[in-house]
């Protein structure tokens, strides 16, 4: 695992008043979801299932899928490392090992996850590349930094081309952009595509860690083959069906947020010395002319009290980037002016 994920505010003592550092929209709130924990806290007196059976059912009548073609997982996290130990559990030679093609830049934890459990990892910059020699294709989708979205139509294609290839693609973003994405029914029909998805995003819960993929039966069956007993803990659960139950009071206004994300993107690049790029959901890539995203993060901690995410650890990118998730429209105006003041003196 690499140092310097976003969301490093525990790092900061308390001085954080304004965190762009994480693809979490921070002014989701769910009380009655607080409510509900406090009043089931007596749960953690006990073992959770050993498997969530009962929120994969409720998964299979949300998604119109069969419910062994859903795994609830401890994050997304646990999904992609659970992933790769089974996709390459049996191989113990450079000829049986798993060939995993990466597209990056991307979440550096497909790459960590591959080499931990013996992958032959090769870099790839678009589908395109993908050759009949790769046993599995991991994509993010939206992307993570970028904000890029590959069109299930590209997806589609790909899969059916390389069908003897698995196609790992995390959708934890899905929830914050408009594109039509790949659904759970249509990739467990493919045979190859399993999804990725988390909870953490769409409802803004980093610390319960709730997350699920959905398949083919016959890969979803394979991972749960390799996954730890208890992997969800009991309060998770709990969380998880309150979620599934309630989620149509938690809707919120997504196409007036990505107004609000383009808003911030054109304000950046308002800013001599910097360009946000291009993107479809609410986080953005951000290229410095000149200076140093390490330096440029330290200053708007110390002040300002704003958090950004350095991205110079993401494959093929450098010091001079950085990535932006859109909040409010007075945080983001905050935000700009920051830049403007500290750009101008580095």
């Amino acid at each position: 695992m690499i140092q310097g994920h976003g969301d490093d505010i525990y790092d900061y003592e308390g001085i954080i008043r304004h965190n762009f550092s994480s693809n979490v929209y921070h002014a989701l709130r769910m009380p009655g979801l607080e409510e509900h924990l406090c009043h089931c806290i007596g749960c953690i007196g006990n073992y959770p299932p050993a498997e969530a059976t009962q929120m994969e059912r409720m998964l299979g009548i949300r998604h119109g899928n069969r419910q062994h073609e859903n795994l609830i997982t401890n994050g997304a996290t646990e999904a992609i490392y659970l992933t790769a130990l089974a996709a390459n559990n049996h191989g113990e030679s450079a000829q049986t090992r798993c060939r995993s093609a990466v597209v990056v830049p991307t979440f550096s934890e497909y790459e960590d996850a591959c080499r931990l459990y013996g992958h032959e990892v090769i870099h790839i910059s678009s589908l395109d590349e993908v050759t009949d020699d790769v046993n599995m294709v991991w994509l993010c989708n939206p992307n993570n930094p970028t904000g890029t979205v590959i069109s299930k139509k590209q997806i589609v294609e790909a899969a059916f081309r390389h069908h003897h290839t698995v196609f790992v693609i995390d959708q934890s973003y899905a929830c914050f952009c408009t594109e039509e994405l790949l659904q759970p029914r249509e990739a467990a029909q493919m045979g190859n595509v399993i999804l990725l998805h988390s909870m953490t995003k769409q409802y803004a819960i980093p610390g319960l860690r709730l997350g699920f993929v959905t398949g083919p039966m016959p890969l979803i069956d394979t991972l749960r083959m390799h996954r730890m007993p208890w992997s969800v803990n009991a309060l998770a659960i709990e969380a998880f069906a309150y979620i599934l139950e309630n989620e149509q009071r938690y809707r919120f206004d997504i196409a007036a947020y990505l107004h609000e994300a383009q808003r911030l993107n054109a304000a950046i690049n308002g800013i001599e010395g910097l360009e946000a790029l291009p993107t479809r959901t609410h986080f953005m890539l951000v290229r410095m002319d000149h200076g140093d995203s390490i330096l440029l993060k330290r200053k708007l901690v110390d002040e300002y009290g704003i958090l950004i995410r350095s991205a110079h650890n993401f494959v093929g990118l450098n010091r001079h980037y950085f990535r932006v998730a859109a909040q409010s429209e007075e945080e983001n105006n905050l935000l700009v002016d920051a830049l403007k003041d500290i750009i101008n003196r580095i």
